[in-house]
């Protein structure tokens, strides 16, 4: 067995540790006390979660639409819309998310744009969601720094790599010097040619950096919203959290779940992440777990759901 199969083979276990970590965490707890803190959240509590839902998405619609415009590729609001829980949809059902860069080829279809335009539209897209909450994640590093001093070191690694890598991303001729003598060696001879027309293609177009103010500023209240959902339900265990600080708990526990993609939906990591913490605010276990994963139901299956219905009518052939 060569390295590639070897390789092939471990990550297709690499979504069980999450799942795992999961059961483990479940079992430690204890089933029944966990099912005791789930059943006495008033129903109407999760539909007040729902509800900042849908405007939390509109707000991504509007910066995703805002990048694409920059690079010509033009679709109606409501298309990126829709597309939006299509994209929840195929992330949740895929170890690491990466269902999620499936909107590249609903976009090319769409649109008809290049296909590797559209790959650098997704990949703008991310990095930008992933670098606002970096950001988030730091300055609740900073401020929770005598409570959880190992997350600082962390999130500021990855904070700098991901700036350094933007920075180089967004100039073709910093890319090019990537390309040319990092990529373009280890490509066949045949295909050069190709991969050099791809490159010009993946950077026509592209947004200045200070093109993608406005959508830093929207992603932040995204974030926003996207804690609120969540802190829904640590109202309605009456905990004495400010929301402020949730929203630095929130969003590090979201992060860990990006820098560990070893689950299918964040589960395990992102709910021994928000275990972790609350502990510290004197939270119960139980109380901390049901919070968390009330969240996911209300932030991920929610819309996933609704992208299930929606990939039925938008076909990508």
């Amino acid at each position: 067995m060569d390295w590639k199969t070897a390789l092939g083979k471990a990550l297709k276990f690499l979504p069980l540790i999450g799942i795992v970590l999961f059961v483990y965490i479940i079992y430690t707890i204890g089933i029944e006390k966990i099912t005791s803190a789930f059943v006495i959240i008033p129903f109407y509590f999760f539909i007040l979660a729902i509800v900042p839902l849908f405007p939390r998405l509109l707000l991504y619609a509007l910066r995703w639409q805002y990048i694409s415009k920059k690079q010509k590729i033009n679709a109606d609001l409501i298309y990126f819309y829709k597309l939006s829980f299509v994209s929840i949809y195929y992330g949740l059902i895929t170890p690491g998310a990466v269902g999620w860069y499936i909107k590249i080829f609903y976009l090319r279809k769409k649109c008809n744009a290049a296909i590797e335009k559209c790959v650098t539209n997704a990949l703008l897209d991310g990095t930008i969601g992933g670098l606002v909450g970096l950001f988030i994640a730091l300055i609740g590093a900073i401020v929770f720094f005598d409570r959880f001093p190992g997350f600082f070191p962390i999130i500021l690694l990855f904070f700098i790599l991901n700036i350094v890598a933007l920075v180089i991303f967004l100039k073709k001729s910093r890319g090019n010097k990537i390309f040319k003598y990092i990529i373009r060696p280890l490509i066949p001879k045949k295909y050069k040619d190709r991969a050099d027309q791809s490159l010009d293609s993946f950077y026509e177009d592209i947004p200045r950096l200070r093109d993608l103010i406005i959508p830093f500023l929207i992603e932040s209240v995204c974030w926003v919203l996207l804690a609120l959902q969540t802190y829904i339900f640590v109202l309605a265990f009456s905990i004495n959290i400010p929301f402020t600080s949730f929203i630095f708990i929130h969003t590090i526990s979201l992060i860990a779940v990006a820098l560990m993609p070893v689950t299918i939906g964040g589960l395990g990591v992102r709910e021994g992440a928000m275990v972790y913490m609350l502990l510290s605010f004197g939270v119960k276990p139980e109380i901390s777990f049901v919070i968390s994963f009330c969240g996911f139901l209300v932030k991920l299956l929610t819309p996933a759901i609704i992208g299930l219905f929606i990939s039925f009518k938008e076909k990508m052939k």
